[in-house]
C-alpha cells in the first residue's frame, strides 16, 4: 500500500490533515496517537477554510523530516520543498485554500480523498522514501 492509499483509507475516519500525518508516521517517526493529535487542527483548511488540511499535513511531515536541523529560513531545505509542493499542488488542483478547492469541485468533499492521497505520496517522494 502506498502512503497515498493509506491516507485515502484513513480519510474515512480522520480529517484530511490527520490522514496525511498518520499515513506518513513511519517517515516522521511519530507514533499514531501523536500524529493524530498533531493533525487535529489541520482539517477543514485549518478549521477556517484556509490552506487545505491535506497540504498542511504534508508540510508538517516535510518539516519534521527535512527540517530536523531546525533551519527554517528562506532557501533552506524545508522552504524549498514546501515552495515546490505548493506550486505543484496549485497547478494540479487549481487552488490551495480549502474553500476554493471545494468551490471548484461544487462542494463535493469526495475530492478530499484525492488531495490526501496526492499529498501523502508527494511528501513521501520529496522526503526520499
Amino acid at each position: 500500500m502506498t502512503y497515498g492509499e493509506k491516507a485515502a483509507e484513513l480519510k474515512d475516519t480522520l480529517n484530511c490533515g490527520q490522514s496525511v500525518v498518520v499515513a506518513l508516521d513511519e517517515l516522521t517517526g511519530l507514533d499514531e496517537k501523536t500524529a493524530k493529535a498533531l493533525g487535529t487542527g489541520l482539517g477543514g483548511g485549518l478549521r477556517c477554510g484556509e490552506a487545505c488540511g491535506a497540504y498542511c499535513g504534508a508540510v508538517l511531515a516535510l518539516s519534521m523530516t527535512l527540517g530536523a536541523d531546525g533551519m527554517g529560513k528562506p532557501g533552506g531545505k524545508v522552504a524549498t520543498a514546501v515552495k515546490a509542493l505548493s506550486a505543484e499542488f496549485k497547478e494540479k488542483f487549481g487552488a490551495i485554500r480549502c474553500e476554493d478547492l471545494l468551490a471548484i469541485n461544487n462542494d463535493d468533499h469526495e475530492v478530499c480523498y484525492g488531495f490526501c492521497s496526492w499529498c501523502a505520496d508527494k511528501a513521501a517522494e520529496i522526503i526520499g522514501k
